[in-house]
């Protein structure tokens, strides 16, 4: 599947109500590759690789899983129950396909940049579970501290049971994008590095359910929406040995801050978007909450969904 680069909506109206995944911090969200290391092989840890099988199969951690970001939001299920990327009934099966039950203390990691993993990160916390990290660095840190990596396709885990407890205020549906965009102070921001989707050149595919990939029929972007690359946020946009997955607190307050100018405070309600919600709009999604950020909510449906709607959108 191509690669899919998002947008981020930002909502001043407090129509909203603030996600139930409260604060979020670093020293919880992230693991370096030496700790991980500590635990591999461990009872009851599982590494999920987040990247597309070529990224798999070119270098993964012994005993991975394996599970590409973009997916594993369903835009059949999407709009059938709830705006959340997949059923309730589906969802369990796939983590516990993944051999993660209720109590595994799961890994993800894929190059270092962080996106794909954020939608690991944020698929399995919308689910109830609370376990998870991001591997700092991925394979590239893994690597770099001597650490060996194994090639070729993923093996097939022994499959738990894992019981969902869905956190349904994590996500916004369409609903709430509509009434968020409907010219009352909203601010959206587009994230996507190709100008060429912004403006509609470039379509992209997502997943319609387990089996079926469809292409977006309509490109372009949200009225209104300004075009603001997600990289403003990353620190190791081009995966690099030792960098932090996001830039310091300090400097993702800073980037947030300059919304000011266009109705942003720090109670406003924020909606992330992007092409299928898990990727560059968990990224920002866990970007916003580093940055003490509480009001946010990912639209799991993202361009996805709203692409292949009617609703209005432009190309300039």
């Amino acid at each position: 599947m191509a690669r899919i680069f998002c947008l981020i909506l930002v909502s001043v109206a407090l129509n909203l109500s603030g996600s139930a995944l409260a604060a979020v911090s670093a020293a919880d969200t992230f693991i370096s590759a030496v700790d991980a290391k500590g635990l591999l092989g461990t009872p009851n840890v599982v590494f999920v690789h987040a990247g597309t099988d070529a990224s798999f199969k070119a270098g993964h951690i012994r005993g991975s899983s394996h599970a590409f970001s973009h997916d594993m939001q369903y835009l059949d299920d999407v709009q059938s129950c709830g705006g959340m990327p997949m059923c309730e009934a589906n969802a369990e099966a796939y983590i516990g396909a993944l051999g993660i039950d209720n109590n595994t203390q799961v890994i993800a990691y894929e190059d270092g940049k962080g996106v794909n993993e954020s939608g690991i990160w944020f698929f399995l916390k919308a689910y109830g579970h609370d376990n998870v990290q991001i591997m700092s660095g991925g394979t590239v840190d893994w690597a770099a501290a001597g650490f060996p990596l194994e090639t070729g396709p993923a093996s097939t885990p022994t499959a738990r049971s894992f019981d969902a407890k869905l956190d349904p205020s994590m996500v916004a549906t369409m609903a709430d994008v509509k009434a968020a965009s409907g010219g009352n102070g909203t601010i959206i921001l587009d994230a996507r590095h190709d100008l060429k989707e912004y403006t509609g050149q470039t379509l992209k595919e997502g997943m319609k359910n387990a089996k079926e990939h469809i292409t977006v029929t309509r490109g372009g972007h949200i009225p209104g929406a300004i075009f603001s690359p997600w990289s403003k946020y990353a620190g190791n946009k081009s995966a690099m040995a030792g960098k932090p997955v996001f830039k310091s607190v300090e400097a993702l307050k800073k980037s947030i801050g300059r919304l000011a100018k266009r109705g942003y405070t720090p109670t406003s309600q924020v909606i992330t978007y992007c092409h299928v919600g898990l990727g560059r709009g968990s990224f920002q999604y866990l970007g916003m909450k580093l940055a003490g950020h509480e009001n946010v909510k990912l639209y799991m449906g993202s361009w996805s969904e709203y692409g292949n709607s009617d609703l209005p959108l432009e190309t300039q």
